[in-house]
């Protein structure tokens, strides 16, 4: 039962996390500012140059990066996966994937 209620902890701290970066993204297009960082992000973006080329093949500095191992980091998002994702709409076109809303939960939560 422990275990459930601390995944159900978990689950809505990062619910209202995305909300909260949901709401901050809703305020920037209500700017209309012209957004050119957004089209580079799979290429330049945090997650893909420094997660991708550099953490996830040193498994030592992951884990001073996340506090997590790679094996966790994984588990964990197996189990918020579902509830963290955005399906792609017109509204946002290319979402940030699970695992991206979730390094940064873990970094800046």
């Amino acid at each position: 039962m422990l275990r459930y209620q601390k995944k159900k902890v978990l689950i809505n701290m990062l619910l209202a996390k995305i909300e909260e970066e949901e709401m901050l993204i809703d305020q920037f297009h209500q700017k209309k500012c012209t957004i050119g960082m957004f089209k580079e992000r799979k290429e330049k973006g945090f997650f893909s140059v420094l997660i991708k080329k550099h953490l996830f093949r040193d498994v030592k500095k992951f884990r001073e990066f996340f506090r997590l191992s790679l094996e966790q980091f994984n588990y964990v998002l197996n189990l918020i996966e579902d509830d963290i994702k955005l399906n792609q709409c017109n509204r946002v076109k290319e979402p940030i994937s699970a695992a991206e809303k979730l390094g940064v939960i873990l970094r800046c939560g």
